[in-house]
């Protein structure tokens, strides 16, 4: 056995033994990971506003460069522009929204149990003047308003006075949000440098031109999905939720603040992120009327449809290119492992596992002389091949094919 052929097993050992080890120990895995990235918080939350706001910064840097007078200070320019504008836009939000959300849901949380125990009442009256097996009926919805009411006054209310405390101290938070302000700062002032320092160091590590070709291909497809879904998909929830406030003022529903946050949050989870929004919104408005419930409903159905067809794809287009199923995975997966972060980014992340198995896979069937189409391996596959694996209309194929 060759050197490198001994190289090759051993590394494809150690590569299943480490799989087989992160497997077994998941936890722990995941336990680390948030440790780690919860100790250096500010550094990550820097690196991601400084990765979403760069085309931004740049797109002022192009226009100030045009300027002459300027242009050798286009660069500080653009991103103190940048800067000023994201301050503006947190302080609009904690100036306008903020104060407003805050007294909607001071207001809304004491009235949750006294509106809940009013329709469940309604609820138990209709059912016992209308159906045959109403004490049986009564006894449930007696039941669960009894377990939801206690939910509500014990659970739901302490978590809210508990986070408003929390809130009081936002000491560290500060700190934080400052730390990664000035990181993201440098990191746009400077951001070439960096760039190019983790290329030195990956060429110090990889010799091989052909892995490194392969690899900054990746990167560039994994910049081109991560880029496209998340600013995309932050965007077009923003006006998602602008619409949904908007038309539920027009409609006279209760609380459209709260609920089109709700709706305009849960909207960045792909596919599931409507329907997690619609389902709390919808419950809450139950509560308040069975009539403005239908008509958000409705309504929601009707601006999801919208989204999905018109406003959705014009904003990001074919950004990520995944089947459903394989979004739906995604989601799940990253979801159980990192919560509403791993939700968002769970897809892209999945994309661009999925383009390098695709990039591979291609790779050693071209090798062994099999076509890459998917569609090219149906139920007559193998008439179309040799038993040395080649097709009848090629024989350069490296290996045999085995249906093993």
């Amino acid at each position: 056995m060759n050197k490198s052929r001994f190289m090759t097993n051993f590394l494809s050992m150690a590569a299943a033994i480490l799989l087989l080890f992160a497997l077994f120990h998941i936890g722990d895995i995941k336990n680390a990971v948030m440790m780690f990235f919860s100790g250096l918080q500010p550094l990550w939350v820097g690196i991601a506003f400084a990765y979403l706001l760069c085309p931004v910064a740049a797109f002022f840097e192009e226009k100030l460069k045009k300027l002459k007078k300027i242009s050798s200070i286009a660069r500080p320019l653009s991103v103190l522009i940048t800067s000023l504008a994201v301050l503006a836009a947190f302080s609009l939000l904690c100036a306008v929204l903020l104060p407003q959300l805050i007294t909607s849901i001071s207001d809304l949380v004491p009235k949750l149990p006294g509106m809940l125990e009013t329709q469940l009442a309604r609820l138990q009256k209709f059912l016992i003047s209308n159906n045959q097996f109403a004490s049986t009926a009564a006894d449930l919805v007696e039941s669960a308003e009894s377990m939801l009411v206690t939910w509500i006054k014990t659970n739901l209310l302490s978590t809210v006075y508990n986070l408003a405390s929390s809130l009081m101290s936002v000491g560290s938070a500060i700190i934080n949000v400052l730390l990664a302000f000035i990181i993201m700062i440098y990191l746009l002032l400077d951001r070439e440098r960096y760039l190019n320092q983790c290329r030195k160091i990956f060429h110090t590590i990889s010799r091989n031109e052909r892995v490194n070709d392969a690899v900054y291909d990746t990167l560039r497809q994994a910049n081109k999905m991560f880029g496209g879904f998340i600013s995309g998909k932050l965007i077009d929830s923003l006006i998602v939720g602008i619409i949904c406030f908007v038309f539920m003022l027009i409609l006279g529903l209760d609380y459209p603040l709260i609920i089109s946050a709700i709706v305009g949050v849960t909207n960045i989870i792909p596919m599931f992120g409507p329907f997690i929004g619609a389902v709390p919104s919808a419950f809450l408005l139950l509560l308040v009327s069975p009539k403005q419930c239908i008509i958000f409903l409705i309504f929601i159905i009707v601006l999801q449809q919208v989204d999905g067809n018109l406003i959705g794809p014009r904003i990001m287009g074919d950004s990520i290119g995944l089947p459903a199923l394989y979004i739906t995975i995604a989601i799940l997966m990253f979801g159980s492992l990192f919560g509403f972060i791993g939700m968002i980014i769970g897809v892209p992340t999945f994309a661009t596992i999925y383009y390098v198995v695709k990039r591979v896979s291609e790779y050693f069937l071209r090798k062994r002389g099999l076509p890459t189409e998917t569609s090219a391996y149906g139920p007559d596959f193998r008439a179309a091949f040799d038993t040395d694996g080649n097709s009848d209309n090629s024989g350069e194929g490296d290996d045999s094919y085995d249906d093993d």
